[in-house]
């Protein structure tokens, strides 16, 4: 219920206010009421890029819905936006990722049932919505692509034991197999760990990987710099 109300709220919302919704573990936090850490929980995180008084009014659909076991919307600076606590060290860690054509009730209903389930407390699905501005920018006007894409979906799970990383990283996949019939078949590249390069390919499209293998081959023609989701230089025709 929370996501289609999220859903519905910004297909609506004006570009000032943007965000994300994440499936997740309650944290042991004092923010957070006794009864609900450790338990899975729905998270919205949400901006209002303006007058905070205009953000208030602008908001108030979405924080009336509930109501939240804890509503931590106030004015911040944009360090404690981009700010938080760091993870802690030596988690074993992966994730996958698809933009979305559309999250229908089916769809939703899907999510719900792999937030019930988490791989681990350290188990996350961000539901980040697209459109607004971003998605007014032509697709071949920057190396960003995907921008009309209603949705994009981060799959991401750590844990502690290095033994079970073969099955935790099976199950992230088939998390994000079984949302793939509403996958549009791109994908945002920093949220995906290492996967087939046909996948870097999905990121840019063909037109768009084709003039950056080039500008590869002009600069880094030996990749160098290649310990990232590559792209390669585009091979030197022979005379």
């Amino acid at each position: 219920a929370v996501l289609r109300n999220y859903r519905d709220f910004m297909k609506n919302a004006p570009d000032e206010v943007c965000g994300g919704l994440v499936f997740t573990t309650a944290p042991d936090a004092p923010f957070v009421p006794q009864p609900a850490r450790g338990k899975p929980v729905v998270m919205v995180n949400v901006i209002y890029v303006g007058d905070v008084a205009v953000g208030e009014k602008a908001l108030a659909p979405l924080r009336a819905f509930g109501p939240p076991l804890a509503d931590l919307v106030h004015p911040a600076d944009y360090l404690e936006v981009q700010g938080g606590p760091a993870g802690p060290w030596g988690l074993q860690q992966y994730s996958t990722a698809d933009f979305m054509r559309d999250l229908p009730d089916e769809a939703i209903e899907v999510l719900a049932r792999l937030a019930l389930s988490p791989i681990s407390p350290e188990t996350a699905i961000v539901v980040i919505p697209g459109g607004g501005a971003p998605s007014r920018v032509g697709e071949e006007d920057t190396a960003f692509g995907a921008r009309d894409a209603p949705f994009n979906i981060h799959y991401l799970a750590a844990w502690q034991n290095a033994a079970d990383n073969p099955g935790n990283v099976a199950k992230v996949k088939a998390a994000a197999a079984s949302m793939k019939p509403w996958a549009t078949g791109r994908v945002y590249l920093n949220f995906i760990s290492d996967e087939a390069e046909d996948r870097i390919a999905e990121s840019f499209g063909e037109r768009k990987m084709q003039r950056l293998r080039a500008l590869k081959r002009e600069w880094d023609p030996e990749n160098l710099f290649r310990h990232n989701q590559n792209i390669k230089p585009a091979a030197i025709a022979a005379e």
